[in-house]
């Protein structure tokens, strides 16, 4: 008796090119609806060049096949096994590949337009001069990928991870980078990250608390920002490099060095945040002259009168003869907050000037 064969699209029987041809026939000569989810193909299967066009293959295992310059336009490979897979120069435009296991692919020069690549495996794949205008790789892995001469424009990459990738000469304009996770990547100056959307400007190392692998990669973006002239971004990146930095320091290990961290944060912001200081001298002034008005021994009781007396200890210009003459601790702290205020005064020009030279 002879002995009966496994199923077609199993590990054990997996379908073969002319399997693929048959079925497509069988379907009225279109790939359009055939479904072989599920189904398992031969290793090294090679569908290069077929017409393949709206076939759905969702969690289909494909290793190592050959899909050199096949047309996947709209096709269903949502988790689909596509380890080692060439799909060099083939049309993957408006496909959907969520989840799809991606690694080592070879994709250079593919078109992935609007293709869904959420949650995608690309670790250690080639997208050498790849078109994914306006594609979704919303917390896809990209890591050791090459991604060289890629087009990204307008693509959606937040919360994907982009370590040791290779971005140089990559178009990444209007790209979506919020909370990416961004680390030995490769720049260089002609890669275009104009009009990038960073959100918050928080990447996820510093989200996970890695915040000296979040230091390295701000100051790198501050860098190429400023190197390009676009000194407001390259100010921000810089404000969270010094905010990692200090995320990084121990209250135990570095207390002074925390505690000034801690002071230049919420005077001036590191020095890109003049509104900062401003805020700040205001609330000197109106919280020293409310404790003078409630608690100082004044020849007044008007707050407008201590308001003033703030502003001239403040300012250091001196009182004038319309100026309330306290006594006790009042005098001694009108003292204190005119160095209080020459101090910030100078704070004030120092980060304007910095801004605004810059």
């Amino acid at each position: 008796m002879a002995e009966e064969q496994p199923e077609k699209g199993t590990e054990q029987n997996p379908l073969t090119r002319e399997d693929v041809l048959k079925a497509i026939e069988e379907n009225g000569g279109t790939a359009e609806g055939l479904d072989l989810s599920g189904m398992w193909f031969e290793n090294k299967i090679n569908l290069g060049g077929l017409e393949l066009k709206g076939i759905i293959l969702q969690e289909a295992i494909l290793w190592n096949a050959n899909l050199e310059k096949a047309n996947l336009h709209a096709v269903n490979l949502q988790k689909a096994k596509l380890g080692g897979v060439n799909l060099q120069r083939a049309k993957l435009n408006y496909a959907n590949l969520k989840e799809a296991n991606l690694s080592y692919t070879n994709l250079q020069e593919a078109s992935l337009d609007n293709a869904h690549l959420e949650k995608a495996n690309l670790t250690y794949s080639n997208l050498e001069r790849a078109k994914l205008f306006g594609a979704y790789l919303e917390n896809a892995d990209l890591s050791f990928s090459n991604l060289s001469s890629a087009l990204l424009g307008a693509a959606q990459l937040k919360g994907a991870a982009l370590a040791d990738t290779n971005l140089e000469r990559t178009l990444l304009y209007a790209a979506n980078l919020e909370g990416v996770f961004l680390q030995y990547v490769k720049l260089s100056s002609d890669t275009f990250l104009q009009n990038v959307e960073w959100g918050t400007h928080i990447l996820a190392q510093e989200k996970h608390g890695q915040f000296r692998w979040a230091v390295d990669s701000y100051r790198q973006l501050k860098t190429w920002y400023t190197e390009h002239g676009m000194y407001d971004i390259a100010g921000k990146f810089f404000y969270r490099e010094m905010e990692a930095k200090r995320k990084d320091l121990s209250w135990r290990m570095n207390p002074l060095l925390k505690l000034w961290s801690w002071t230049l944060r919420l005077l001036c912001g590191y020095g890109e945040g003049p509104e900062r200081v401003i805020i700040w001298a205001a609330s000197v002034i109106f919280g020293l002259a409310a404790a003078y008005y409630f608690w100082g021994t004044f020849d007044t009781k008007s707050f407008g009168d201590t308001l003033y007396y703030s502003v001239a200890s403040f300012t250091a210009l001196g009182y004038g003869q319309w100026a309330p003459q306290p006594t006790g601790w009042a005098q001694g702290m009108g003292a204190v907050e005119a160095v209080i205020g020459v101090f910030s005064m100078a704070l004030f020009l120092v980060t304007f000037t910095r801004k605004m030279t810059r």
